[in-house]
């Protein structure tokens, strides 16, 4: 047997077992536990000084895990050696000789603790995700060349339920045409997955720009449900909403100043039923930006447009979408937002949304399925939510998010604490909390706790 253990004290992290990186894996690492955060919009962390966990790993998977420690190892030193070469230099080039010479690197280490129930047998159930992310920028003028290299843990006890199969669910062979991830462990306490995360070239010039690879395209304007997101949408109640599996496609933008722009995606499948195809016209109309859209993403065929503006000191946006999908049924979508700042310190946002596509014949094939999530957005039609932000300090923010299903009626709630510790690190502690009865948007939802600390670099 194998007894992994980490301790993080004054910013140092120390070994107390033969495990090296392992015992990044094995406790509360940097989004979670003692290791540094990152994160675009959400930040959770850990302190200095926190007491580590034990986990017993069974001996017949030591060697999967010293070769994820390896691949750990060889990831941290070079991130660490890059870092120090930049700041060893005191001449620096100037910036346009370092973006075409250089290597750029950057990424984050993120732990993210969350404790629930099982939705099987409503016993206590406990995760500890942590990432290790490596992003990787080249560029010579006009191409850019980016790569983003994923290595990921889930150190979990509830591997048996149906409450995992929504992690399991998340990987490029079910979701891309391209499947450029590795599941090398999944056992009863331990998921390993190795991915690379974003793979793709683009060209830029100011009229023109490609991309090509496996990349994110977010043709949304909504921050809870996007009907014009239609290639990787996110769910409305993810932890990570920013995290989306990359699409594989050919996306071309053309934006003459005189004219409209035009964005066409082409994302090609193993055959006509798996392939993706998109055709968006957009254009500024005084202090609008209107979009028009035509999509056929794998077997739905979509319409529609969108708009993103103000009303005097508000900004008023919205989507509306018309769907016909392989079972010739046709459906609107249609999302509205307003947002307002009252001061500096607060920060409102309101969405309604209609989704004439809800599906609730399979409620538990909806949550424990990141593809049909995706694609049906929600169980229920009408849904109404509002996002408050008051920033406490210029380092501390308070959120609360809340989410009303007018059909099923059932909530969500989601208070949160957001803590800048460092100018690298940030610190996100909060609970989702769900009521409704088992036939509604949330009623099958059980009531969690979460914790994340990202460590950016």
């Amino acid at each position: 047997m194998m007894l992994i253990k980490f301790r993080k004290i004054n910013g140092t992290f120390l070994k107390t077992s033969k495990c090296s990186i392992i015992d990044l894996l094995s406790t509360k690492e940097n989004d979670k536990s003692p290791c540094p955060p990152i994160d675009k919009k959400d930040r959770r962390a850990a302190a200095d000084g926190t007491e580590s966990w034990r986990f017993v790993i069974s001996k017949e998977k030591v060697n999967n895990l010293q070769k994820f420690n390896n691949l750990l190892l060889i990831c941290v030193i070079t991130v660490l050696f890059s870092t120090s070469s930049l700041y060893a230099d005191q001449n620096p080039p100037t910036i346009e000789t370092r973006e075409t010479d250089n290597l750029q690197i950057s990424g984050y280490y993120k732990n993210l603790v969350n404790s629930s129930k099982s939705s099987d047998t409503k016993e206590n159930i406990f995760s500890d995700l942590q990432r290790l992310r490596l992003e990787l920028k080249k560029l010579f003028n006009p191409w850019q060349f980016y790569l983003t290299l994923d290595n990921e843990a889930v150190v979990n006890d509830f591997a048996n339920t149906s409450d995992f199969t929504i992690v399991r669910s998340k990987i490029q062979n079910q979701l891309a045409s391209w499947d450029l991830d590795k599941v090398s462990v999944d056992n009863d306490h331990l998921y390993l997955k190795h991915s690379i995360y974003r793979a793709y070239v683009k060209y830029y010039s100011p009229q023109f720009q490609a991309m090509v690879g496996k990349q994110a395209i977010d043709w949304g304007r909504m921050h809870f449900y996007s009907p014009l997101d239609v290639f990787n949408p996110p769910t409305a109640i993810d932890l990570e909403p920013e995290e989306r599996v990359g699409i594989d496609a050919i996306n071309l933008n053309f934006s003459p100043e005189s004219l409209a722009g035009i964005n066409a995606v082409a994302a090609p499948g193993k055959n006509d039923e798996k392939t993706s195809l998109g055709l968006k016209l957009y254009k500024t109309i005084n202090t609008y930006d209107c979009a028009l859209i035509a999509a056929r993403i794998k077997k739905a065929t979509i319409l529609g447009l969108s708009f993103d503006g103000y009303i005097q000191d508000a900004g008023f946006r919205g989507e509306i979408t018309h769907t016909e999908d392989d079972n010739k049924r046709s459906f609107a979508r249609v999302s509205a937002g307003l947002d307002y700042n009252f001061s500096d310190k607060l920060y409102f946002l309101g969405e309604q949304f209609f989704n004439g596509g809800h599906e609730d014949n399979d409620i538990n094939a909806f949550t424990s399925s990141y593809q049909l999530s995706a694609q049906t957005l929600s169980i229920k039609k009408n849904l109404t939510s509002f996002l408050w932000k008051y920033s406490l300090t210029p380092l501390v923010d308070l959120s609360l998010t809340t989410i009303y299903d007018w059909d099923g009626k059932s909530v969500m709630a989601n208070p949160q604490l957001k803590y800048n510790i460092l100018s690298d690190i940030d610190l996100i502690v909060g609970s989702q909390f769900f009521w409704g009865n088992t036939n509604s948007e949330f009623g099958s939802y059980q009531h969690r706790m979460y914790c994340e600390l990202k460590w950016f670099f």
